[in-house]
């Protein structure tokens, strides 16, 4: 029974998510010039963050459970192995300690680790339900975790191009995560851009986020950012992209959707590992 809840309140977190944020941190750090004196720094960066996108995402299942019935009923409420009362829990317990965590580091990742707490608090609450503003703060948040990186090691102005790319390509994720979820949030009355306009509108602005994506990976290359190195993955990520974009055109069924939401999360990380190689 204690592994059956222990898997239970691991599952409410996303580990795969969080693992990527944890990566994404660090990553942020290094491309804005963190080095192994600021080790401890980083460490604790990375650590904060993945405990605010675990209460994040616990917290959105504590908002979802009627939506999470439709689109996704083996989520941990639905399916009955934990509570929404366990899921608010979960969320204060862990928001506490990024931010306990965060007074180890300076003033301005504080401010920005206050910040991400309270929005994504409200995101689940409020902004996921309506048009546009869920997907912008979702895409909003994943920027700022390079931007949060790079203000750590006290270098923000590096952080431009990575936190511009994670914006772009979370927007069209989470438009195509909409499309996906229409059907339960159309009966939960959530006015996403899917429901209230319909699917073209939607796939339309994930066609817009993600072409002014390829070109800003094309602009950073001209603009010599990064070097040679950066430019053969970044190409292969410009590829799969552009494949997202042609197959959620053709197909809007759900396991098309969620394939490739999972297809852009691949491309997310093809993508750092580029800028990564690119800047020595």
């Amino acid at each position: 029974m204690l592994s059956k809840k222990l898997k239970a309140y691991v599952d409410l977190t996303r580990p795969v998510n969080v693992a990527i944020t944890m990566l994404s941190i660090p990553a942020a750090s290094i491309l804005a010039g963190g080095n192994l004196k600021q080790w401890f720094e980083i460490l604790v960066a990375a650590l904060t963050g993945g405990f605010v996108a675990a209460a994040a995402n616990s917290i959105n299942d504590f908002f979802d459970v009627e939506i999470d019935r439709i689109n996704k009923p083996g989520r941990p409420i639905p399916r009955g192995d934990a509570s929404k009362k366990e899921a608010w829990i979960e969320w204060l317990s862990l928001s506490i300690v990024a931010v306990l965590l965060n007074l180890m580091l300076n003033d301005y990742a504080l401010g920005i680790v206050v910040f991400a707490v309270v929005t994504l608090y409200w995101y689940s609450a409020l902004f996921k339900r309506t048009v546009i503003a869920g997907n912008l703060v979702v895409g909003l948040m994943t920027g700022m975790a390079f931007v949060y990186g790079a203000v750590v090691v006290g270098n923000p102005g590096k952080a431009v191009v990575p936190a511009l790319f994670a914006f772009l390509i979370n927007v069209a994720r989470e438009v195509i995560k909409d499309i996906e979820d229409v059907e339960g949030d159309r009966a939960e009355h959530a006015a996403t851009l899917p429901v209230k306009y319909g699917t073209r509108p939607a796939l339309w602005l994930a066609t817009v986020s993600i072409v002014v994506l390829i070109a800003t990976t094309i602009v950073a290359f001209w603009r010599g950012l990064y070097t040679v190195l950066y430019l053969y993955p970044v190409l292969v990520v410009d590829i799969l992209l552009l494949i997202v974009t042609i197959w959620m055109w053709r197909d809007q069924k759900p396991a098309t959707m969620s394939r490739l939401s999972n297809g852009l999360k691949l491309c997310m990380i093809l993508g750092l590992g580029a800028l990564f190689v690119g800047s020595f």
